[in-house]
């Protein structure tokens, strides 16, 4: 069925007063891995589908490159340092966790307005593992393709019979996050992963010996034009760095592995969309689409995330459904998927948002209704830094001994190749936005910020 003919108008009207939500997350897919944002090394035409269907903010960042971090702050819309973690790591304050899932958790404000709140897939939060102190019923934790086998039971059933209650299907994939694996030769996995967590990998590596060498080089995306060190690179401000010791071949494997993980995920959406349009109830929908971080890909010799650049911070994010603007890119509007997921999706489906939550709503930009976003800046962080981003200028701060600095203007710089927080040129801009970064996190009780945060990732997190 062509994608005209999926046009969201030639759909009924539901009596359901509320729509329902099926939210789609990938885990580490960068912002430009998608067919529709002009990247030729790779065909995603689901992902492509959700975008025609509405629109794509091209200008989205996730509230941490780091997934329990950033799965943390899309489920209840707080930065994860409010709860005294900024890692994987499981050394939250667990009593602060409870009261903001308490107030805030997005299945709970849903459940609340008389939603049936559904998960499947992979989890990896701080609290519970059920998922029921986020306000979600647990069904599935295989993050592969049961996500996809869970929604096609799930959207059958809910079409056949008339729907009086509105439900919230969050359905939560891994890939391409297993490009950490086996394709990566990744120095914090040496052990034998488990079968799951090498499968859908060694089946491309399978289908790689097949190809011809010509075929498999003509797939292979060429090295980033950013694959040197920012200048004056803080020391130590990151534990992978694969520049020094992988050869051409390893790059190549890594780059091309990428690609094709992106795909293997993109199929399983399509099994969702699919189950979607056959279930009737794509016109009483609203689609959100988006990853919880990115992935370095080689960009200033850096593999996997965790690092304050725009590969593993800048994130796709799609809102498609009844009255918002289909085929449409925002381009313009700066957006924290963790922090404005909440107040938008309360927002369209006219659900009271928590007052507790410093996120903004993007009706605006997708239904031309409601506040203009009125956002100056957004504030980000990592396992060791803190970030500033005005829209063109970042500044960062890093919790390591002397406190390093990096300013970078993503305008004239897109590649974030220059380090400008020591140019005189550059002095207001970066204590301006030193100033307002600084306020933030006193306000925070996040100073005086510490001098020797670790980075480095802990064995076998994901």
């Amino acid at each position: 069925m062509s994608i005209a003919v999926l046009s969201l108008a030639v759909f009924p009207v539901f009596s359901q007063s509320k729509p329902n939500v099926v939210f789609i997350m990938t885990d580490q897919q960068s912002y430009n891995m998608m067919s529709c944002t002009g990247n030729k090394w790779l065909k995603t035409p689901n992902m492509d589908k959700i975008a025609q269907m509405g629109t794509r903010f091209d200008n989205t960042y996730c509230a941490n490159p780091l997934c329990m971090p950033s799965r943390f702050s899309l489920l209840t819309g707080h930065h994860s340092s409010e709860v005294g973690e900024k890692t994987n790591a499981r050394n939250f304050d667990k009593e602060k966790v409870k009261q903001i899932l308490a107030r805030d958790a997005l299945g709970i404000i849903f459940q609340k307005a008389g939603y049936e709140t559904l998960y499947s897939g992979k989890t990896h939060l701080y609290g519970t593992k059920d998922l029921s102190e986020y306000g979600f019923h647990l069904n599935d934790l295989n993050p592969y393709d049961g996500p996809a086998i869970y929604a096609e039971a799930v959207l059958s059933e809910k079409g056949k019979t008339k729907q009086d209650k509105p439900f919230f299907l969050f359905l939560s994939f891994l890939n391409p996050h297993d490009i950490c694996y086996g394709a990566g030769k990744d120095q914090r996995f040496p052990d034998k992963l488990p079968p799951e967590n090498v499968t859908e990998t060694q089946r491309w590596l399978d289908f790689q010996k097949t190809m011809s060498p010509e075929e498999y080089h003509r797939q292979i995306p060429p090295k980033p034009a950013n694959a040197a060190p920012i200048s004056d690179e803080p020391k130590d401000m990151y534990s992978i760095v694969a520049r020094n010791t992988w050869d051409d071949n390893q790059w190549d494997l890594y780059r091309w592995m990428y690609c094709r993980l992106t795909e293997s995920v993109d199929a399983q959406i399509g099994r969702v969309l699919t189950a979607l349009e056959k279930s009737g109830l794509m016109g009483n929908t609203i689609i959100v689409f988006t990853s919880d971080h990115g992935e370095m890909g080689g960009s200033h010799g850096y593999v996997t995330k965790n690092v304050m650049f725009e590969e593993c911070q800048r994130v796709p994010l799609i809102f498609a459904g009844k009255g918002i603007k289909s085929n449409n890119v925002d381009r313009s509007t700066l957006v924290c998927n963790g922090l404005d997921f909440i107040p938008t999706l309360c927002d369209l489906t006219g659900v009271v948002c928590s007052k507790n939550l410093t996120g903004i709503s993007l009706k605006y930009c997708l239904k031309g209704e409601g506040k203009i976003p009125d956002r100056k800046y957004i504030i980000t962080e990592d396992a060791n830094a803190f970030q500033i981003h005005d829209g063109r200028y970042k500044f960062t701060i890093l919790e390591l001994p002397g406190n390093p600095e990096m300013l970078t203007d993503i305008k004239s710089d897109p590649g974030e190749t220059v380090n400008l927080a020591k140019d005189p040129a550059f002095v207001k801009i970066k204590s301006k936005l030193k100033k307002i970064l600084m306020d933030d996190l006193s306000k925070s009780g996040l100073l005086p910020l510490v001098e020797n945060r670790t980075h480095s990732l802990i064995k076998k997190s994901t």
